[in-house]
């Protein structure tokens, strides 16, 4: 298992930590430490959700099981996930009925529901 690179997935931002820099960020984008090591960062802005959550191949879209956390003063909303090299399938889910296309991810795919899933590649 490779350690010691992250990646962030998100509305604005896409950072491979070690590379040094944003490949794209917005204007008023939180500014974060990095993730921890051997973790893929998942980030939404989503200003009128109460409760976010990551699901996807990783975790048998279990609405629950991995909450994002909203980052304080901000409509931001982050996990840090540690994954396996290979390519992962997610989306997100508002307060547990809304589910998202991740805005930004390396790529997409339909699933057999209609819904268009995000896909993170991690090397």
């Amino acid at each position: 298992m490779q350690f010691g690179r992250a990646i962030i997935v998100g509305v604005w931002v896409v950072l491979l930590a070690g590379i040094g820099g944003c490949a794209a960020h917005k204007a008023g984008s939180p500014n974060l430490p990095k993730p921890r090591p051997g973790t893929v960062r998942f980030m939404l802005e989503a200003s009128e959700a109460t409760r976010v959550s990551l699901v996807g191949s990783f975790n048998g879209w279990a609405k629950d099981s991995m909450p994002l956390t909203r980052i304080k003063g901000t409509s931001w909303w982050s996990v840090d996930v540690p994954l396996r090299p290979g390519e992962h399938t997610f989306m997100y889910v508002i307060d547990s009925v809304k589910w998202v296309t991740p805005p930004q991810a390396d790529d997409f795919v339909e699933d057999e529901f209609g819904h268009r899933n995000g896909i993170v590649v991690v090397r």
